[in-house]
């Protein structure tokens, strides 16, 4: 360990454990000393299945591939590791100091005691096949019973988490197969206090930054306004650098403050990417709830250290809620029975020509033919092309050949596994053999890239549970266990671990020009071109994003590169709460759950009710990942001063051709 008083270093290698990491960074920097890892392990952005189905997130090799080097480093420089989940992670696994301990979220997958066990085993079978020594793990479980859950729900101790969620029914807990809630810092810090001596803590589902948060108290670092501030940056790990990278290194002091550094030589952490944090996959930027109470970083402020490549946080404070209200986030998914696809794609234009009328006809037909209920869903994905390379076919000329080319997605879901494939492979039938007018290839359009092209996909998922529940004590619901994983101890250093004088220090390796890696940065070419006297919004920012913030909710990310670009898009007036419950189709205030402006990062932030559930049979992006679209063709006049008063409604969206693009793209994102 490190042994700094005045100091405590955090070291998480990636953001979530099985994703991989660089093995020389990481060694290099236990070799240097830290206190702690810690990593996360799980996410919601792949949607319900994990939780609804007991899936884990990464495979097991995946895991093992990341828990062998961790593992080493605990057993040659005990080093205490930390593994949970993050608050918008279904399983997470965290670890701090070589020691492992389980982070906020889920291990293994969703948080539930099963992926706890599993992440267990792959490290107890490391340690017997490297003869390590014996090593102490806690565990500390999350898995909540239905009938303490149906108590608290007849008491009116649970609510949603946002106007996005709706009010629990009894339904929703009789369904879930399991039901996790989120632990904050106090069963972390309650199994370190009781364990003083454990090399590894692996928790079920936990807010993402509770295992950084209570090895800092438990260490001597009481302030909770940095710990949790630090957490939710480091989580993530180097996420918050620019390039993003995945090894991040925290450096926590006594007087509040805390750095952050990225470990890749190529990377930096500014002001401006640090503060940007919070603004990933958060409902808003400066409050941010959790289990106990609220991280308020509104008044915090960021410092670029003389290396050019540490931040300095410091003001981060924590606003406990009122004793008596302490609440915890519950989470379940159920099966919503079974679900089968099939996929192809179109370039005859004759077909693409009557779509609009064949997909109707395809969901009228396929419903005339079966008794029993099913849901049917087409996706159409189209492009402009080109196709070239087809003149050899005509007497030797070169010939080009505009074409569209419509790529076709169509899901099922049934009661049944058998139902939902022999809709699919009926529906795959009909696009290949559907007549339609004008048709002159008779043989068949669908283009088939499988074969089979309809495919069983196994039982279908959602969320059902998304609530705060209120308790009493912080820990009552999340047990610790010890498990005493025996090794016989003779494994010694082997060659390819890091050793002093095998891999350069990050001060001697070659730094690159980051403008040589990533290209030249320009204003991205938008079709159709903006109209005269103005620019999208696209050649104004450097960052347009959009991500689940949670399962139910969708948010909405603008970050500028300077305050002068800031300032003209703020003073133009085209972010707004009416242009953006306008542009994504948003109807009651209240579904509108953010919308500000955010100066530490240069930023505009909105965050909204998701038009469909995340995962939902109906969601056609899970991730939340395409819904920014509408934003880059925001359109704001090229000299503010001399336009703004010239063009009708320009306080709104500018012109009426910007708000159309918008709107059509929407309409498109809601296509179901």
């Amino acid at each position: 360990m490190a042994g700094r008083d005045a100091e405590l270093r955090i070291l998480t290698p990636i953001g979530m454990l099985g994703y991989s990491f660089k093995e020389d960074l990481f060694w290099e920097a236990i070799e240097e000393g830290v206190d702690a890892v810690i990593l996360d392990s799980g996410s919601t952005d792949s949607g319900p299945s994990r939780l609804a189905l007991g899936t884990p997130g990464v495979t097991r090799e995946g895991y093992e591939n990341d828990l062998r080097i961790l593992v080493a480093a605990c057993h040659h420089h005990n080093t205490p590791l930390l593994i949970g989940a993050c608050p918008s992670c279904m399983h997470s696994l965290h670890i701090t100091a070589i020691k492992l301990t389980a982070k906020t979220g889920s291990a293994g997958g969703d948080g539930t005691n099963a992926h706890v066990d599993f992440i267990v085993d792959i490290i107890a079978s490391i340690i017997t096949s490297q003869s390590y020594r014996s090593m102490k793990v806690v565990t500390i479980t999350a898995d909540i019973p239905h009938a303490t859950v149906t108590s608290k729900f007849k008491s009116g101790l649970i609510s949603p988490c946002s106007s996005a969620v709706p009010p629990v029914q009894q339904r929703d807990i009789d369904d879930a197969p399991v039901i996790v809630a989120q632990m904050g810092y106090e069963p972390w810090l309650k199994a370190m206090k009781e364990h003083p001596d454990f090399d590894i803590i692996i928790g079920g589902r936990s807010y993402d930054p509770s295992p950084y948060a209570a090895f800092c108290v438990y260490k001597g670092f009481a302030d909770l306004g940095p710990a949790y501030h630090m957490g939710k940056i480091m989580e993530c790990g180097a996420v918050c650098a620019l390039p993003k990278s995945a090894e991040a290194l925290a450096i926590v002091r006594h007087d509040g403050s805390f750095d952050v550094r990225p470990l890749a030589p190529t990377a930096r952490c500014t002001p401006l990417s640090v503060a940007a944090h919070t603004l990933y996959e958060k409902t808003r930027p400066d409050l941010l709830a959790g289990p106990g109470g609220v991280l308020d970083v509104t008044d915090a402020s960021y410092e670029q250290l003389k290396d050019g490549r540490t931040t300095r946080v410091r003001g981060s404070k924590f606003r406990p809620l009122p004793e008596g209200k302490y609440t915890v986030k519950l989470e379940a998914a159920r099966v919503a029975g079974y679900k089968a696809m099939f996929i192809g794609g179109i370039r005859d234009p004759i077909m693409i020509g009557q779509l609009d009328n064949l997909v109707p006809m395809l969901k009228d037909r396929l419903h005339a033919n079966f008794s029993f209920p099913f849901e049917l869903e087409v996706q159409l994905y189209g492009k402009e092309e080109i196709v070239k390379g087809l003149g050899h076919a005509y007497a030797g000329q070169e010939q080009s050949y505009g074409n569209r080319e419509v790529g076709v997605l169509g899901k099922i879901l049934a009661e049944t596994q058998e139902k939902a494939t022999t809709v699919a492979q009926l529906a795959k039938t009909y696009f290949i053999h559907a007549p339609y007018p004008g048709q002159v290839a008779t043989a068949g359009n669908f283009m088939m890239p499988l074969s089979p092209c309809h495919m069983a996909l196994g039982p279908g998922s959602e969320f059902c549970l998304y609530h705060l529940m209120q308790v009493d004590d912080p820990s009552e619901l999340f047990p610790a266990e010890v498990k005493l994983l025996a090794g016989a101890g003779t494994a010694k250093l082997r060659d390819g671990y890091y050793k002093s004088g095998n891999v350069l220090k990050s001060t001697e390796r070659t730094t690159h020009n980051n403008a040589a890696l990533f290209g030249a940065m320009e204003p991205p070419q938008l079709n159709p071109p903006p109209p005269p006297g103005f620019v999208y919004l696209a050649s104004l920012a450097t960052v347009v994003r959009s991500k689940n913030a949670g399962p139910y909710e969708l948010t909405l990310d603008i970050m500028f590169p300077d305050k002068e670009r800031y300032d003209l898009v703020k003073s133009a007036g085209v972010l707004s709460k009416k242009s953006i419950m306008s542009m994504y189709g948003v109807e009651k205030p209240e579904h509108l759950l953010a919308c500000m402006w955010w100066e530490p990062a240069l930023a505009f932030k909105a965050t909204i009710k998701r038009p469909v559930v995340s995962g939902n049979f109906s969601d056609n992006d899970v991730h939340g990942s395409g819904a920014h679209v509408p934003l880059l063709y925001l359109t704001i006049p090229t000299s503010i001063s001399s336009v703004k008063g010239a063009i009708p409604g320009f306080g709104f969206l500018g012109v009426a051709a910007g708000l159309d693009i918008v709107r059509s793209w929407w309409s498109g994102f809601h296509l179901m």
